[in-house]
């Protein structure tokens, strides 16, 4: 993984895609000139831009810098993972489960990737690492850090609260090592709810930004939390561990069947781990808003410790069947991300930001995140935009289309780059860019793709009466998608 980053960083040397390129001018505004804690549009702790922003107010910013930022936290992530492994089984399943999330393809393609998940990883299996050895000092600087990286943090550190209070709580007692774990862990909640208080008389955001909270009365059980066990459970050849562990758990049980066997201190260590994982799918994994599959990438470590531990169950004490299997995962793990940076299957989703609409060639290309994002084919939005973009390439190049997408995942708003496409959403702030469309409908050049998001009825009634518009088709997978509508160019 250190050879891949190291060979991308040198050879490789453009700027990241369009939510890294967002990130990394976030983090030179937040030191611009005094550093502002809440120069993020959209309301994100701030961590992240800081570090960033301070390495490129030393360096400069340069898309190396970037590279080698993230491929800090991807050591460090292997490295914790490893850590944590060793305490908890040893260092033959901690090495393998290093190995196996070091050649992990999402693993693989989030380290060279400017976003807040894989440091939320890595912070977050610090913390872990912390809790284990006791160490509480650096519990509370690991656990700050995680908290202002991603909101998903505080979900970890409510999973170590519970643990502390369950386990203190079956030893029926009460002494100073409970309080100071108990400080240890509170300090970094009370931290982010300094920040998310000032976030929110700032920009009216308390959590998560754009109406979506971490905790959302949405039904548990919706395609969603299927699509996220899918992208745990079962891409990039994640099915075979899935098995694997299924058949060692069963064979654990039917061993420890008749006698009490079970290690009550390993089950304390591994609580956190296991009460995070519940809370992140009753929490996290129903809401739409998390539909990338690298917001799974915090669970991870948790999924490969328990791949190999899986994998010496069934191995037994034969060493050498252990390392067959673990190098032979390690083998197509590789095979698969060679495969998705070198595939011609396009990773494709209406993005203004990187597309190219109506060129010399009539057909409408779209490759968003390119070799970054791998298996981002499996995201919803993403489906549907497939399926967009073939109906588009089916319609008369010379007709201007208006396309009304909704619960898609977008930032953009206005146009961009000269192409006529123009993002709405929730926000008020967004609206006023959008006079243009309204007082200028004779602006827009032919042929042309108009883009909307999220209208209200009364938006929607102003374009209507703006636009001579026939619907032409509704393209909808899991609640997402586009009514496809093809402007009429005579206005009289």
């Amino acid at each position: 993984m250190c050879i891949y980053n190291g060979l991308y960083t040198i050879f490789y040397r453009s700027s990241p895609w369009w939510d890294g390129t967002t990130t990394a001018m976030t983090a030179l505004d937040t030191v611009k000139n005094n550093i502002d804690l809440y120069v993020d549009f959209f309301g994100k702790p701030p961590f992240i831009f800081l570090s960033l922003g301070t390495l490129f107010k030393i360096f400069g910013y340069s898309p190396e810098m970037i590279h080698v930022f993230m491929m800090v936290f991807s050591i460090a992530g292997i490295i914790f993972t490893y850590k944590a492994g060793e305490i908890l089984g040893g260092k033959e399943i901690a090495c393998s489960a290093s190995f196996l999330l070091a050649f992990s393809p999402l693993f693989i393609a989030q380290s060279v990737n400017l976003n807040f998940d894989l440091p939320s990883m890595a912070l977050l299996m610090a913390v872990y690492y912390f809790y284990l050895k006791k160490n509480y000092v650096f519990l509370a600087i690991f656990g700050i850090m995680l908290v202002m990286t991603k909101e998903i943090g505080i979900l970890f550190i409510a999973a170590l609260l519970l643990s502390t209070i369950i386990n203190y709580a079956a030893e029926k007692k009460s002494n100073n090592k409970l309080r100071d774990a108990l400080a240890a862990q509170l300090i970094p909640i009370i931290v982010f709810v300094g920040w998310a208080y000032g976030n929110y008389t700032r920009k009216g955001w308390f959590l998560f930004p754009r109406d979506s909270p971490i905790m959302k009365l949405d039904s548990i059980f919706n395609e969603n939390l299927i699509m996220r066990l899918e992208q745990l459970l079962v891409i990039n050849y994640n099915w075979i561990l899935t098995i694997l562990i299924i058949c060692s758990l069963l064979i654990w049980f039917y061993r420890h069947r008749q006698c009490e066997t079970f290690d009550r201190e390993k089950i304390k260590m591994l609580l956190p781990l296991i009460l995070f994982s519940l809370i992140f799918f009753v929490a996290v994994a129903p809401i739409r808003d998390f539909n990338l599959p690298r917001y799974v990438i915090v669970l991870y470590p948790a999924f490969y410790l328990a791949s190999a531990w899986a994998i010496s169950v069934l191995s037994g004490k034969n060493r050498n069947l252990f390392a067959i299997i673990i190098i032979s995962m390690v083998l197509l793990f590789a095979a698969q991300s060679v495969y998705s940076v070198y595939s011609q299957d396009p990773y494709v989703f209406l993005d203004p930001a990187t597309q190219k609409i109506y060129g010399e060639n009539p057909s409408l290309t779209l490759d968003g995140s390119g070799v970054m994002e791998i298996n981002l084919k499996y995201v919803d939005y993403v489906k549907a935009d497939i399926e967009l973009v073939g109906f588009i390439n089916t319609t008369d190049h010379s007709a201007p289309l208006l396309l009304n997408r909704f619960n898609h995942y977008s930032i953009f708003g206005a146009a961009n780059k000269g192409i006529d496409i123009g993002y709405g959403q929730k926000s008020h702030r967004e609206y006023k860019e959008l006079g243009d469309f309204y007082r200028s409908p004779y602006t827009i050049s032919y042929p042309a793709i108009l883009v909307i998001e999220n209208f209200n009825m009364f938006d929607l009634e102003k374009l209507y009466n703006m636009y001579n518009v026939t619907l032409l088709k509704q393209i909808q997978v899991n609640g997402v998608g586009a009514d496809v509508y093809q402007i009429d160019k005579d206005y009289s």
